[in-house]
């Protein structure tokens, strides 16, 4: 029985989430809320540190995953009836709602930056989102979308304020969740029917094999699970949103070969693959563990198929027991880029999105133990 009381297992034998008793969770879930507590106290109160590295220390404040951070904190505020959570997530929406351009785009990079980017302003649409019952935040999301909106080509993709300049990146499918998420608030018919051209853009780059074209962070090089992961939640959930059963259809193909491909593997994820599905598995990806946990719990919701509720067990069990439970109270809670910690997504870095996708994927794993 999931959540029955029995002692968490043993570092040699690998945590299954599935059978993780109660305390555990929230004896993890706990330590990951205090390392997120405390990359917002590095920065004053100012957004949430990058990440934490043992050779730089705490970073400047991340506009773009501070935005997403919010809906995690109030996600938990409910779950756990903690009202600092609460206060957290305003003091976040109120430092990114003083830090928005003119323009109404967010900046990209770290704390610091003027220049706008397109992604960046989507992901902060979902915590401003959340945020709507403050008028400032409100205004906020509405100067976001708009800019978004008056962005975008006239074949609806995004071209400009890109994170590789020129390069259109398919994980953009999360910008369309983005602003589909703010217009249940805003209620614009035409934003939603941009929206949907623009979803139409990216699905162009469905291959026949289940993979994507370009659907990680530089042209024509392996995709990190991380940005694989963005690519088929915006589908998945952009498509679901608009009633696009073709695109729900070919995403859904996507997510089983990807569980065939892990299969043939042993069962093991690569931290990257190529178009061709082609993996490195020299380390793993650990944000992108965490997000394909949440994809997969996602498809076990509409299909109620069992390989889908084991591939949300499985991808987050094979990263749990490297989540830090030590002494060091920078690192406590925290988890690394990759596994191993020298692999080539931020290496030596514990990221706060890692833990945003993590926080996200137990949530969803305590409550489909409720359900078994």
């Amino acid at each position: 029985m999931p959540f029955s009381g029995k002692k968490p297992n043993s570092r040699r034998e690998a945590t299954n989430v599935s059978s993780l008793p109660l305390p555990e969770w929230h004896r993890r879930t706990d330590a990951a809320l205090v390392w997120l507590r405390r990359s917002i106290e590095a920065t004053g109160g100012q957004g949430s540190s990058h990440s934490w590295s043992p050779l730089f220390g705490w970073a400047k404040s991340y506009p773009e995953t501070t935005g997403y951070l919010i809906e995690t904190l109030l996600n938990y505020a409910e779950l756990k009836q903690d009202d600092l959570l609460r206060n957290l997530a305003s003091r976040c929406a109120n430092w990114l709602v003083s830090i928005q351009l003119p323009s109404g785009a967010f900046p990209g990079l770290l704390a610091g930056h003027k220049e706008p980017s397109v992604f960046n302003t989507a992901m902060i649409l979902f915590g401003l989102s959340r945020k709507t019952s403050s008028p400032s935040a409100k205004e906020s999301l509405g100067r976001a979308v708009d800019w978004l909106v008056s962005t975008l080509e006239s074949d609806f993709s995004w071209r400009k304020h890109s994170y590789v300049p020129g390069f259109t990146p398919s994980y953009y499918t999360r910008a369309v969740w983005g602003v589909l998420q703010a217009n249940q608030i805003l209620q614009n018919p035409e934003n939603e029917e941009k929206m949907r051209h623009a979803l139409h853009f990216y699905a162009r780059r469905f291959l026949p094999n289940g993979g994507v074209r370009d659907w990680g962070f530089w042209p024509e090089k392996p995709a990190f699970t991380h940005a694989m992961a963005y690519t088929l939640e915006g589908f998945l959930e952009s498509a679901i949103l608009l009633g696009e059963v073709e695109i729900l259809q070919k995403t859904i193909a996507s997510g089983e070969r990807f569980l065939e491909v892990s299969a043939q593997a042993g069962n093991r994820t690569a931290g990257r693959y190529d178009e061709r599905w082609r993996g490195d598995y020299s380390f793993l990806c650990v944000t992108g563990n965490c997000q394909f946990s949440v994809f997969f719990h996602r498809l076990w919701e509409l299909s109620g198929e069992d390989k889908f509720r084991c591939a949300a067990d499985s991808f987050l069990s094979e990263i749990i027991d490297f989540q830090y439970l030590g002494k060091n109270k920078n690192r406590f809670g925290g988890l690394p880029g990759s596994i191993p910690v020298w692999g080539p997504y931020l290496r030596f870095r514990y990221p706060n999105w890692g833990l945003k996708f993590f926080l996200d994927a137990m949530r969803l794993a305590y409550f489909r133990f409720k359900k078994v």
